[in-house]
């Protein structure tokens, strides 16, 4: 496999000089496909076995703990607080039960792989062939009570980044925040917007001015609460949140936030309005607080399917911190509002900011700031007064005509254009099936 330049750019040559030469280990396809890629896992990992692994603070080590037969992990401590680290090792720890392989009731190769994907996911750099793979089996247990009682997880290995390559990662990590008018006031927020920006550069994020530019622009929004769309493509514009905060926590208006990840890997079918769950809160200052939520909150879910439970994550938002002045969502433009029919749950003025706004606005959002008397921001623009716009029929936006349905929605004039006409499902109530007549009815505050 190619090696990614743009990802060697981003991190600084120095900084991966020694691994020019390295390849992404583990293949797009095997991790989803364990089973056809049986071959290559049973190469990579070297396998001892010991009667109990006893997890030690190991120097330039850092343990994560998983449970028995299972792939999520119980703390994140990945990456090492206040340090600049380079991964260099991996060492996956399983029990040997039963003793024969064939008697084991989880896939051996679908929970390593499963193990990998969640590894990758909190940091993608261990992906690669300079990084050294292990196995270690645990032998002392005899039933599977006994096999339940070891430690199972992984023993991740790391060494500090070279002053030279640290000089080199400063100026070429991303550049684009030099040019911004402003440097943070403290060294806890120096060290805090360098994580941010590692954060940033593990997702593959460039950069674009809708954050930046909305926050800019209205100083006025004081004693904020910031709810955070926190699932798959949207890691990057939530970290530019904080990333602001960090610059001008002197002066930014951002007190509080939530991000959400609609559900903690619930299934769809469980994904109930008001009850999807996936909602983390916290105080924006210091900034290491809401840091220390991103590998949390994306290590717990990604969102799996599209739609988004956007009016719960705001209701519990507004519910931890009823004296917020403000109330700013940022979410994802190309996702629908599952939770639609929760508005009423709403009681004050949302602002929204939108991303990846390129083919048209979803008319969802639209419809949140206009029954909430709040506003909308995008790329290259900003709407507040959305009633005297769709009052006089003149609410047009990026060259798309937006009009009112006979349902009382604003929805766009062209059906056939790329408005997201699909999201007006979450306009109406699911059809109740027989067995769903006891279903829960969603709560505005949850104070259970």
């Amino acid at each position: 496999m190619r090696i990614i330049a743009t990802v060697i750019f981003l991190f600084g040559s120095a900084l991966y000089a020694e691994s020019l030469l390295a390849q992404t280990r583990f293949p797009e396809g095997a991790l989803s496909n364990p089973a056809a890629y049986r071959a290559l896992f049973e190469s990579t990992f070297p396998i001892q076995e010991i009667e109990i692994y006893k997890a030690k603070e190991k120097e330039q080590t850092i343990v994560l703990e998983n449970g028995y037969a299972s792939y999520v992990f119980q703390n994140d401590d990945w990456p090492p607080q206040g340090d600049s680290v380079v991964p260099t090792s991996v060492n996956i720890i399983f029990t040997k039960y039963p003793k024969e392989r064939s008697f084991w009731l989880t896939d051996y190769h679908w929970l390593l792989a499963k193990r990998l994907e969640a590894l990758f996911s909190l940091d993608p750099r261990f992906n690669s062939d300079a990084v050294t793979f292990s196995i270690t089996l645990q032998t002392a247990c005899d039933n599977e009570f006994e096999a339940m009682q070891l430690f199972h997880g992984m023993e991740l290995g790391y060494r500090p980044v070279r002053d030279d390559e640290a000089d080199t990662e400063e100026k070429e990590e991303f550049s684009e925040i030099e040019e911004l008018p402003a440097t943070p006031s403290t060294e806890q927020n120096r060290v805090a917007v360098k994580k941010i920006k590692r954060f940033m550069v593990q997702q593959r994020y460039v950069m674009d001015s809708t954050v930046f530019n909305a926050f800019r622009d209205h100083p006025e929004w004081s004693n904020a609460l910031v709810v955070i769309d926190w699932t798959g493509s949207m890691y990057g514009h939530g970290s530019e949140v904080i990333l602001w905060h960090a610059l001008h926590e002197d002066e930014s208006g951002i007190e509080h936030v939530a991000l959400f990840n609609d559900g903690d890997k619930k299934k769809t079918k469980k994904k109930i309005p008001g009850y999807t769950g996936g909602i983390y809160t916290s105080d924006a200052s210091p900034v290491t607080k809401p840091i220390k939520l991103f590998n949390k909150v994306k290590n717990k879910g990604n969102g799996g399917d599209s739609p988004e439970n956007d009016i719960e994550a705001l209701v519990t938002g507004i519910n931890a911190f009823p004296d917020a002045n403000e109330v700013i969502l940022v979410a994802d433009n190309r996702s629908c509002i599952r939770d639609f029919l929760m508005l009423q749950c709403l009681d004050r003025p949302i602002h929204i900011i939108l991303t990846d706004t390129r083919k048209g606005i979803n008319h969802q959002y639209l419809n949140l700031a206009w029954k909430t008397g709040g506003s909308l921001h995008w790329e290259n623009g900003e709407l507040y007064d959305v009633s005297a716009m769709i009052g006089n029929d003149s609410l047009i936006i990026q060259g798309e005509r937006y009009v009112l349905s006979p349902d009382g929605w604003i929805t766009p004039a062209n059906r056939l254009g790329p408005g997201y006409g699909f999201c007006t499902r979450y306009y109406k109530a699911p059809r109740r099936r027989q067995k769903q007549k006891k279903r829960k009815e969603p709560k505005c505050y949850f104070t259970e």
